[in-house]
């Protein structure tokens, strides 16, 4: 029941999906409070009496649930918040502080296999694991000068307990491989588990707290379409479901594209024949040329055959086709963003449906972005993309993060009011190649996993 309904946990969870794996510092917090759950998992066995069903004893029971309470919660809660002091302070975190959060948000489970095992390797598990922490009190007593006078002297205070306590759970450690025990589990709860939970842990949060570092980017708060597909959506469900506005005329999927300029892309670098194809693509031929990569071929006729019965993201295996569809305006208010039109495309041979897809932007710090919405049963997928330049009037749209993390571009998906950042990536590249024709690419990966190329030749039907 703890693990289930552990409000903590749950948020940690939610932050993680939400977000994905980085930045670092808010993935080392997310751990931070999931792992309660884990020490309420423990306290759970401890007070239902399951010690007997156990290969372990009672007082282990107990001690491993105030583990993963405090070394487990706290530790990697206050690297956290000194990954965001770091971040705020030196615009970057470098690849130590990344080995440090991971050796930390690692640490719980290195004693606790270390612990099962006994000598030898309890020394070795609990040894890397003091060497992580020391190197953590370490930075911080340098880092310490550069705060106010509370934070400086709670910081520093914390790190000399929490070496000195770590320094006798070693001891321990060592007292065990050398048959010695001159410091028993009594001495370990006064000296390791008292000054940890009571001293260490209430200097380092309020030290912190006092530094109160922000958050790098406020992630997740972009719109999401409110439209959800009934079942089978296809190339019909706009229409069938009213949500076309019949009182506007839409042409493009931009309406200005002086509305995109940022610091990182100018309108004004674009192709006037890159630019006309967003502002009227159904005035365009277009011909796709797909392409599944390497181990995604056999695997391509069993999702073709689940899309098709979903009537959306439906590419058929490897295969060229020709595209025809239109543009139509949504109703703002079924859909919940402003200035939604709907782009329908389907295969021109066989007039099966290929995307729904339900175009929209958003700004946000000075940066505006494509906000795609492609209805599903029940939920919603939703792709951000970044505007970039490319030379000789290329347009880049891409959902693959940037080093700092700082931005919403991604892909998401969407099941009620619950949105999760999905592995999936993204890569647009439209250009005018050397005939004076437009070409484009589209690139889709799973992390970094190569999953789908399609080509496109695009023809103005105006030149024809």
């Amino acid at each position: 029941m703890a693990v289930l309904y552990n409000p903590a946990c749950f948020w940690g969870i939610m932050r993680l999906l939400g977000r994905g794996f980085s930045p670092i510092e808010e993935t080392t917090i997310d751990i931070g409070f999931i792992y309660i759950a884990v020490g309420g998992g423990w306290l759970v066995l401890s007070s239902g009496g399951f010690a007997d069903f156990l290969p372990y004893q009672e007082p282990i029971i107990q001690l491993t649930a105030i583990h993963f309470h405090y070394a487990a919660f706290v530790l990697p809660l206050v690297t956290g918040f000194f990954g965001r002091y770091l971040y705020a302070s030196r615009k970057s975190l470098g690849r130590a502080y990344t080995v440090l959060a991971c050796g930390i948000m690692a640490g719980p489970f290195l004693v606790a296999i270390g612990l099962d095992q006994g000598p030898p390797l309890e020394v070795v598990t609990v040894g890397v694991y003091v060497i992580l922490l020391a190197w953590l009190c370490s930075w911080w007593l340098i880092i310490a000068r550069d705060l106010t006078q509370w934070s400086k002297v709670g910081l520093r205070l914390a790190s000399v307990l929490l070496l000195m306590t770590m320094g006798f759970s070693f001891a321990y450690s060592l007292g065990l491989l050398m048959e010695t025990y001159w410091l028993g589990i009594g001495g370990m709860l006064k000296w390791h588990g008292a000054v940890n939970s009571f001293c260490f842990s209430l200097l380092a949060v309020l030290a912190w707290r006092g530094v109160h570092p922000g958050k790098r980017y406020d992630y997740g708060d972009f719109p999401v379409s409110r439209i959800r597909g009934k079942g089978y959506v296809g190339d019909k469900a706009v229409y069938e479901y009213d949500w076309v506005n019949n009182f506007e005329n839409v042409d493009g999927l931009i309406s200005n594209w002086e509305d995109y300029n940022s610091h990182a892309f100018s309108s004004s670098k674009v192709s006037e024949s890159v630019k006309h194809f967003y502002l009227s693509p159904e005035n365009f031929q277009m011909k796709a040329d797909i392409q599944w990569e390497k181990g995604f071929g056999s695997l391509s006729h069993l999702i073709y055959r689940i899309t098709k019965r979903l009537g959306q993201i439906n590419l058929p295996p490897n295969k060229v086709i020709d595209m025809e569809g239109e543009i139509v305006a949504i109703k703002d208010d079924e859909d919940g963003r402003k200035h939604v039109r709907a782009w329908i495309r389907r295969n021109a041979q066989t007039k099966e449906p290929i995307f729904t897809a339900l175009y929209s932007s958003h700004e946000k710090d000075g940066e505006r972005y494509m906000n795609i919405g492609l209805p599903f049963p029940r939920g919603t997928m939703t792709g951000v993309l970044r505007f970039l330049n490319q030379d000789n009037g290329g347009l880049i749209l891409t959902s693959i993060r940037r080093k700092d993390a700082k931005g919403d571009e991604g892909v998401y998906f969407s099941l009620g009011d619950w949105t999760i950042r999905t592995p999936l990536r993204e890569y647009f590249y439209v250009y005018e190649n050397e005939k004076g024709l437009l070409s484009a690419y589209h690139y889709m990966s799973i992390g970094k996993l190569p999953l789908l190329k399609i080509s496109y030749q695009l023809k103005s039907m105006e030149k024809l």
